[in-house]
């Protein structure tokens, strides 16, 4: 067994084994080509290894690849929490189950003992439900399970948009919101991982989603924020990114990874935020994401009803290395 740290020089050595990652986010969109798909993936990818204190690492047999993983270094993570941390991305060793399960087992204990020495204190990995080699893998090496997240999708060329009476106004941000939404985001959000880690306080897990909707609201170039209004206050809002990477390189805008959240005594507000971000992507976008924990039953109820598919599940692992 041969082990390549890759860095942005010899990052192509990795290409071979991208064109065979099953588990990415977007192989539920068939009307992506694969052509498109693997230049995303690779952009992507060199982009993760560009960040200061990536790094990647492939598993070669008789000169032949057999596995790859990419440390991601989270600065903005990194910064809030005051300890640095890192994500596990492209996660991939082609082959059987239990022949995939072993290299990954031994790329992951490879990437430990790197990430220690370069003084990382806590790694993540979110990881497709189908990859049970790679669920296998992080239980090994004493990765623990935080959430599992479902993504639901509204493609315009598929669904039509749900006639419901709107039973609150809804608007675009303004600044002067920017205070009560924050503090609907610190007070909304309790089944994350973040939430889910014991060694994580919950002021800090609470405060998380505050810099979240502080950041997106900062952000208008990138993300689209809509407020929903009752007696002229802000009482939730819903706000998403679109990709560009994938704009550029296929021509399709797909929207997500946002974040959205209203007040508990604001009955249908969420209902008529999900309605406006639907018209906001039949007339600008061709489909918007939308994320949540598997057990926020209330948030998934209201995309069945708009008819939304699911798209995507997803397991998120922790694990700190060290003693906390």
């Amino acid at each position: 067994m041969e082990i390549t740290i890759l860095n942005k020089q010899n990052a192509q050595q990795a290409s071979i084994l991208l064109d065979h990652y099953e588990f990415h986010d977007y192989r539920g969109y068939r009307f992506l080509s694969e052509n498109c798909l693997r230049a995303y993936l690779y952009a992507d990818f060199l982009g993760a290894l560009k960040l200061k204190d990536s790094l990647g690492v492939i598993i070669s047999e008789h000169k032949r690849l057999v596995a790859l993983a990419v440390v991601v270094f989270l600065p903005w993570d990194t910064q809030y929490f005051g300890q640095k941390m890192a994500k596990i991305d492209y996660f991939i060793a082609p082959g059987d189950q239990r022949r995939s399960t072993l290299l990954k087992a031994d790329l992951l204990s490879i990437l430990i003992k790197l990430c220690k020495k370069q003084g990382f204190v806590h790694l993540s990995c979110r990881i497709d439900t189908a990859d049970l080699s790679g669920v296998h893998a992080l239980e090994q090496n004493g990765f623990f399970l935080m959430d599992t997240v479902v993504t639901y999708v509204f493609n315009r060329h598929k669904h039509r948009l749900l006639k419901i009476k709107n039973m609150h106004k809804i608007r675009l941000f303004r600044k002067r919101d920017l205070p009560v939404l924050m503090k609907i985001a610190e007070q909304s959000f309790s089944k994350d991982r973040f939430h889910q880690d014991a060694h994580i306080p919950i002021k800090k897990s609470n405060g998380l989603f505050k810099e979240w909707v502080k950041s997106s609201c900062a952000e208008s170039n990138l993300n689209k924020t809509f407020v929903v209004q009752k007696n002229k206050t802000a009482v939730g809002f819903l706000t998403f990114a679109l990709n560009k990477e994938l704009e550029k390189l296929s021509g399709y805008k797909i929207a997500g990874h946002g974040l959205s959240a209203v007040k508990p005594q604001a009955k249908g507000a969420y209902v008529s935020l999900v309605k406006a971000a639907v018209k906001e992507v039949i007339l600008h976008y061709d489909c918007l994401e939308f994320d949540t924990q598997l057990n926020n039953h209330e948030v998934i109820r209201v995309w069945q009803r708009f008819g939304f598919d699911c798209i995507r599940e997803k397991y998120t692992f922790h694990k700190w290395l060290q003693e906390k």
